[in-house]
Formats: C-alpha cells, sequence, structure tokens
C-alpha cells in the first residue's frame, strides 16, 4: 500500500503544479554521432510531461552543445564511467519516476505513455524493462524481442527469482532507488542488473514487451573484433558475475578467475 499512496500523491501533486512526471537520464560520452537521433525522438512522444537530463561524462567533443540545442539539462560527471553518469543522473532527476536510455538508442513515439501508464496500473512495481529492436532489416524484431525475453526475463527469472534490468530500455522509481546501494565497479558488475537485484528486494520487477527502442549496433561498426568481443565475451561475463556475486550458489557459472 505505500507505493499505492506514494505515487497517487505523487502524481496528483505534480499535476496541480505542473511540475514534470517524468525524468529521462541519458549518460553520454562523446556522443555527438548518435546523440541527435536519439533526442530527436523525445521531440516526438506521446507524453510531453517530462523533463531531459544528459549526463555529460567529460565529452571532449559536442555532445554538452548538442544536448543543450535539443533542451536538455546538462550535468556533468568528471569520474568516467557508465556508473557514476548514471547514478549522476538518478540524483538530479526531480521526478518520482525515471526513465533510462543510451545516447546511441532510439525509443519508441508511445515510450514515456507506456512507462507512465505501467507505473500508474502498477504502483506497487520499483522497475520496469521493456524489449530492443532490431537496426537491421534483415533481422526480424521478434529475433530481438526473444534474445531480450530469454537473457533477461526468463533466465533472470530461474536465476535471480525476478527479471533483470537492460539500460537503454528500463524505467525506477527514484524514491526506491534512494534506498538501495548498488556496486560501483562497472568493470566488476553489469550495472543495470546489479541494480535489478537491489531493487528487487524492494518490490516487483515488470517486464513491458510493447515497451521498444531501437538499439545501436556501432560498437560493431566502429570496431567489428572489439565489438564483437564485446557482446560475445565481456558482456555475458559481467552478466554472469553480477549474478555470482548475488547468488553465491551460482558462483560455478563465471569460473575461478572471475571470482576473484
Amino acid at each position: 500500500m505505500f507505493y499505492l499512496h506514494e505515487v497517487t500523491y505523487y502524481i496528483i501533486k505534480n499535476m496541480k503544479n505542473g511540475k514534470p512526471l517524468i525524468s529521462v537520464v541519458i549518460p553520454a560520452y562523446n556522443e555527438e554521432k548518435h546523440l541527435p537521433l536519439c533526442l530527436s525522438a523525445f521531440k516526438k512522444q506521446t507524453f510531453k510531461n517530462f523533463e531531459l537530463i544528459v549526463v555529460d561524462n567529460n565529452s571532449t567533443d559536442k555532445t554538452a552543445e548538442i544536448a543543450r540545442s535539443f533542451g536538455a539539462k546538462v550535468v556533468r560527471e568528471k569520474t568516467k564511467g557508465i556508473i557514476p553518469a548514471r547514478e549522476k543522473g538518478y540524483r538530479e532527476a526531480q521526478c518520482e519516476i525515471i526513465a533510462r536510455t543510451d545516447a546511441d538508442t532510439i525509443v519508441s513515439s508511445n515510450w514515456l505513455e507506456t512507462i507512465y501508464e505501467t507505473f500508474t496500473e502498477k504502483p506497487r512495481a520499483v522497475a520496469l524493462m521493456g524489449t530492443l529492436h532490431s537496426p537491421y532489416r534483415l533481422i526480424p524484431h521478434k529475433v530481438f524481442r526473444g534474445i531480450t525475453f530469454f537473457c533477461f526475463v526468463a533466465l533472470g527469472k530461474i536465476v535471480a527469482g525476478h527479471v533483470l534490468l537492460l539500460g537503454p530500455n528500463m524505467a525506477l522509481k527514484k524514491s526506491a532507488w534512494a534506498k538501495i546501494k548498488p556496486h560501483y565497479d562497472d568493470k566488476l558488475v553489469h550495472e543495470d542488473i546489479d541494480l535489478a537485484f537491489h531493487l528487487a528486494q524492494l518490490g516487483e520487477i515488470i517486464y513491458v514487451p510493447h515497451l521498444t527502442v531501437t538499439f545501436s549496433p556501432r560498437r560493431i561498426h566502429e570496431n567489428f573484433l572489439r565489438g564483437l568481443y564485446q557482446y560475445a565475451g565481456e558482456y555475458p561475463l559481467r552478466y554472469l558475475r553480477t549474478i555470482a556475486i548475488h547468488k553465491p550458489k551460482l558462483k560455478h557459472l563465471v569460473g575461478k578467475k572471475f571470482n576473484q
């Protein structure tokens, strides 16, 4: 009942005083090539009552200038890394509902509306995640939906007991985030999965299949070998290592080398 009263009070209060109802947080480091497409998607949102926060993680290009040209609030985080940048954005957020995506991701036009409606209909939820759309015409969207569902929903429920979170397409309650202490080493953990383990102790994490974004394959395009290593090696290992940290009985999944 706590979250029900909390969300109802928050919505009524902010509707009366005209404040935004959702804070969008986008960490960014040297994203001048991709940020315009990402931010353009927020000009097309069916839900208009939101604030846009771009966390400039010490960029050396025009990331901050571009963000401001789209009306975003730009805050700077000097400590490099996705976790410090993400945390800075969450602290700066005015709203109880925080939507999170990446600077190279394009959200659907009803993205914010879907997030708002889901939290309104399910006030006990502390976080939610959606699915990915394929950036390639030759690869059907259902392939990426299947991968997302298996890795973050089905497998998450089996090994973790709850849905996991996916950074480019997720949202959470600021009041819940303020009560937890996630890990801060992004070389050690998959930051969003780690966040999910902590948030799940406070409430439900919901999978919303019609909450969609188109993700960027730019890591493979810009450096094929490095990108392939990240997607096929580094990311899966951090995924498993994060689960092992929270579920010690599963440490054998990552081997002795990665348990140190």
